[in-house]
């Protein structure tokens, strides 16, 4: 399969799982919630990313876990919104290529509590096509520019070991 028609295909099956979540009593988007850096990474240092990749060699079974860093604005509707709450939830929606499909493997939540606020989790992986959609309390995407998603290759390192990101 070509990388046009992957991409074509992620776009459709992300547009259409995103559209499921999503329920007609929703108020409105999430106003005011922006997603001003994101990545990959092997580890999180003093709350930055570090060595930061596209793709992504296991070291072993018991260091599979793989880091998804982001930085996010919330004013206007979101920080009024978090004023009453304390915070406002963001959801890091992790999808797995299998067969060509995109299959959704978890749904980590995090909570925003600033104007500025930095976060991150870890999920442990596998071997595989990875992709990360950033999604805001009430299901609509948050997007850096014009990307919504965010693709790694996770690879098996049998062969070297103590190999690191790429």
């Amino acid at each position: 399969m070509s990388t046009m028609t992957r991409r074509l295909l992620r776009l459709v099956i992300l547009t259409s799982c995103a559209g499921l979540s999503q329920s007609p009593g929703w108020a409105h988007a999430m106003n005011d919630l922006t997603l001003l850096d994101a990545s990959f990474a092997s580890q999180v240092l003093d709350r930055n990313p570090a060595r930061v990749s596209e793709s992504y060699r296991l070291r072993s079974g018991a260091d599979a876990g793989l880091w998804f860093w982001l930085h996010v604005s919330c004013t206007g509707e979101c920080k009024q919104t978090m004023d009453k709450k304390g915070h406002v939830n963001i959801f890091l929606d992790w999808y797995l290529e299998e067969n060509g499909v995109l299959k959704k493997q978890a749904s980590l939540p995090l909570q925003v509590k600033a104007t500025q606020w930095r976060t991150w989790a870890v999920k442990r992986v596998k071997p595989g096509a990875w992709v990360v959609v950033v999604r805001a309390e009430d299901s609509q995407w948050v997007c850096l520019k014009e990307r919504c998603d965010f693709s790694i290759d996770v690879k098996d390192d049998k062969k070297k070991p103590g190999a690191a990101i790429r």
